[in-house]
């Protein structure tokens, strides 16, 4: 089997990738019985060049005109648009496009430069070949953070119209706690229980537990139709080095991420649109680093200098500032002066001044 690009991991950058390169002769490699396995992925407009939306628009199953944040002392609701993809729609709209060189139940065992040893001993040949594996396969360094979560898909009416990225206003234990709500459709809402945690220990059944108590609490009654859970791992200190070399890796596993939020949709877009115009350069790359830098500096003044009880001031806080700087910090396009309004100012309260002056000396 020969192509001329061979993507080994059917995840959200590995798919994304295919996309863009679907006039291309590609094969996709996925050990799974179907794409991007059992996952939601949502977005901010400003995450999505316009190159990429002709690709990028037939995976998306819900949009709104904003969103809303909630803290126990601020309610804020933001007019940027809003989006989500599921791994149903990802896996049918990538298998249409590239038919039979979606290759599904396909272990990879060896990855080289040219060429992809299956686990059935068939080989699968490329001019380039591209690991796209996900988060389990990120080369940890140094300290890490955590997001941890566990969701429920609730069937039922529920009266939310656009998304809550963030409610707060909840009992803060685990870290950073909050509630992420996704109205789906009018009878259909996904509640996530996140946790911003110091370590990766996650009770699905326990978490799950608190989100159902949530929503019992908020008169919702729908049925569980859906579960979903992860830890991402976010770095304190040091970032994975990128691997540019042969073979090249992507995604998640490859350091394309944003270490705050966890979010690895922009990155997965800007990449595979680099890569289909042969501009993977090393200015890109450095631009992507000093972007991720800020984030892990933010990492550490949140976990480090931030009192536990308190780390929720430190997130409205930030969600208070304009809209447009919001947008950029999620897209990892902070300008100068977005991260001096983001650093600079009174802390809040539960912020050491003197370790907050260590962590930024």
């Amino acid at each position: 089997m020969d192509f001329e690009f061979a993507i080994v991991g059917g995840g959200l950058q590995g798919a994304l990738l295919a996309l863009a390169l679907q006039d291309r002769k590609v094969a996709l490699v996925e050990q799974g019985a179907s794409l991007g396995g059992n996952h939601l992925w949502s977005f901010h407009a400003g995450d999505v060049p316009d190159a990429a939306l002709p690709w990028i628009g037939p995976l998306v199953v819900a949009r709104w005109p904003g969103y809303r944040v909630a803290f126990p002392d601020r309610v804020r609701s933001i007019d940027e648009p809003y989006a989500s993809i599921s791994s149903p729609r990802l896996d049918r709209v990538v298998r249409e496009a590239l038919g039979d060189s979606v290759l599904l139940g396909a272990e990879a065992r060896q990855i080289f430069a040219h060429e992809v040893k299956l686990a059935d001993g068939r080989t699968v040949r490329a001019r380039e070949v591209i690991d796209c594996r996900g988060p389990a396969d990120l080369p940890l360094a140094g300290a890490h953070a955590f997001q941890k979560f566990a969701g429920v898909e609730l069937q039922g009416p529920h009266g939310f119209t656009v998304p809550t990225l963030m409610d707060a206003r909840v009992e803060q234990r685990d870290g950073f706690r909050f509630l992420y709500l996704l109205p789906l459709a009018p009878d259909r809402l996904l509640i996530e229980d996140t946790r911003l945690s110091l370590h990766p220990a996650l009770d699905p059944e326990e978490v799950e537990a608190d989100a159902l108590e949530w929503a019992r609490s908020e008169g919702l009654r729908g049925a569980v139709v859906r579960r979903e859970k992860g830890v991402l791992p976010l770095p304190l200190e040091r970032l994975p080095p990128f691997a540019t070399g042969s073979p090249l890796r992507a995604g998640y596993g490859g350091g394309f991420f944003h270490p705050v939020t966890g979010y690895s949709l922009p990155l997965a877009v800007r990449f595979a649109l680099r890569v289909a115009k042969g501009a993977l350069d090393a200015r890109w790359l450095s631009q992507v680093r000093k972007q991720q830098r800020f984030a892990v500096l933010l990492n550490r003044l949140l976990y480090r200098a931030t009192a536990e009880p308190d780390r929720w001031r430190v997130l409205s806080r930030f969600h208070a500032l304009p809209a447009a700087v919001i947008r950029r910090f999620y897209a990892l396009e902070s300008t100068p002066a977005d991260r001096a309004r983001i650093i600079c100012g009174r802390p809040p309260r539960g912020v050491s001044l003197r370790r907050a002056l260590e962590v930024l000396a």
